[in-house]
């Protein structure tokens, strides 16, 4: 089955006059239709990055090279998306406009007024009652019906790819499992390619199909949900689950990750990882390590990975 996108080797670097910064470094993933393909990373990995860069949504200072195909056609890498994908941003309160009423944003979006179907995204985006809806204004929306009018201006642009960044920020519990819910609905019905990106393992593993560890621009790991967040195999992959709150844990010192991310202004040689890395041997240390496949569709960049290939 040809992949709904395919990147390759996509590289993002910021050019402003204090030296470059490499925010991505050699990332390829794909994405299928109907299936939601998870993001993982500390803050400052590439993620949001990444799909902005696919999306031209970064400053002219920023530099994109690599190769894109959108359903097996080659396209531009830089901002070709637009007219396909969706993003649904962290801050819906940022993303919406206070002057404007909820059912004027998606009139501009949709471009139309018909009533009818502005109902329908609201409907679609899990919102009750959606015809008293469109006169209200965002302030007087909760957190979540304010994410959820996010979700429908980003479904009124009829997108092939919805790009969810941290859709769950600032979200109680509850409504944070609502709207995870509701993205995966989104996955079933509509055969919409979704992208997750996320702190929160835990999210990931409810909603995801597969999921991609990027550590300073470049892919740790990669597989389905199962293969990665239950028999890790990066040792970054690993620091990262032993660092969640466990419930059987109380008491007991929080696990945590020695370190911190390379600056994005640093030439990195070897595995980026190996600096805060317990495993780290001298090969880590010289040559950039590839993904090495550990089993059907689960890869590793690690050289202690023993390629099955």
């Amino acid at each position: 089955m040809t992949p709904l996108i395919e990147v390759d080797d996509l590289h993002v670097t910021f050019n402003p006059p204090t030296g470059p910064v490499r925010a991505v470094r050699g990332v390829s993933l794909h994405v299928d239709n109907g299936e939601i393909l998870g993001v993982v990373g500390e803050s400052g990995c590439g993620k949001t990055v990444l799909f902005r860069a696919l999306l031209g949504l970064l400053p002219s200072t920023a530099a994109v090279r690599g190769e894109l195909r959108f359903r097996g056609e080659a396209t531009p890498v830089d901002g070709s998306l637009q007219s396909a994908a969706a993003l649904v941003y962290q801050n819906p309160g940022a993303a919406l406009n206070p002057v404007f009423t909820i059912g004027r944003q998606l009139q501009i979006v949709a471009r139309t007024r018909d009533r009818e179907v502005l109902c329908g995204l609201l409907a679609r985006a899990g919102l009750a009652e959606p015809e008293h809806l469109l006169d209200a204004y965002p302030h007087e929306f909760s957190g979540g019906m304010r994410q959820r009018a996010v979700i429908a201006l980003a479904l009124a642009q009829r997108p092939q790819l919805l790009i969810a960044d941290e859709p769950t920020t600032a979200l109680d519990v509850t409504t944070q499992a609502q709207v995870l819910d509701l993205i995966a609905d989104l996955s079933d019905v509509s055969e919409l390619g979704i992208v997750l990106i996320s702190h929160d393992l835990a999210a990931i593993r409810r909603v995801c199909d597969r999921v991609v560890v990027l550590y300073a621009g470049r892919v740790a790991e990669t597989g389905s949900v199962d293969q990665v967040l239950d028999s890790p195999t990066h040792p970054y992959t690993r620091a990262l689950l032993e660092s969640v709150p466990r419930p059987d844990a109380v008491g007991r010192d929080l696990a945590s990750i020695a370190g911190g991310v390379p600056d994005g202004r640093e030439e990195i040689r070897g595995c980026a990882f190996a600096p805060r890395c317990p495993h780290a041997v001298e090969p880590c240390r010289v040559a950039q390590p590839a993904l090495r496949r550990v089993q059907a569709g689960h890869r590793a960049a690690c050289v202690l990975v023993e390629d099955s290939a």
